[in-house]
C-alpha cells in the first residue's frame, strides 16, 4: 500500500509541474492580449471625450490604418518608438495618447518591442 501512495503522489506532482509549464508558455500570449486591450481602451477613451485631441485641433474626420511600434520598459511602461501613417492627424493622435496616458504592460513583456496595426476612425457630428 505504501508504494502505491508514493507513486500516486509523484504522478500528481508531475501533472502539477506540467500544468505550470504550459501556463508559463501561455502567460506571454495572455499578456500580449491584455496589452492590446489596454492600448485599445486608451485610444477609444481618448476619442469619447467631447474635448478630445481632434476637437482641440479642429479635425473633423480621420479614417486611417496606423502601424504602431512600442517597447516595454523595465518599469513596465510603454515607450512609443514609431508611428507609421500617411495622415499626420492620425499620427498626432496616437502620439498624444501615448504621451498623456500611463499604460503598463505585464512583466512577461519587459524589454521586448512590439508592432501592431490599428484602424483609427473618427467623425465629428
Amino acid at each position: 500500500m505504501k508504494t502505491r501512495k508514493t507513486t500516486l503522489t509523484m504522478v500528481i506532482a508531475f501533472v502539477m509541474m506540467t500544468g505550470l509549464t504550459f501556463a508559463g508558455e501561455t502567460t506571454t500570449n495572455m499578456a500580449k492580449k491584455e496589452l492590446v486591450h489596454e492600448i485599445t481602451r486608451s485610444l477609444n477613451d481618448g476619442i469619447k471625450d467631447w474635448n478630445n485631441y481632434f476637437y482641440q485641433n479642429d479635425i473633423n474626420k480621420v479614417d486611417e490604418k496606423v502601424r504602431v511600434y512600442i517597447v516595454v520598459n523595465k518599469d513596465q511602461s510603454l515607450k512609443l518608438i514609431r508611428v507609421v501613417c500617411e495622415n499626420p492627424d492620425a499620427t498626432g493622435y496616437v502620439k498624444h495618447i501615448f504621451g498623456s496616458e500611463k499604460m503598463k504592460a505585464d512583466k512577461a513583456l519587459v524589454g521586448k518591442a512590439y508592432r501592431f496595426n490599428l484602424s483609427l476612425r473618427y467623425i465629428a457630428q
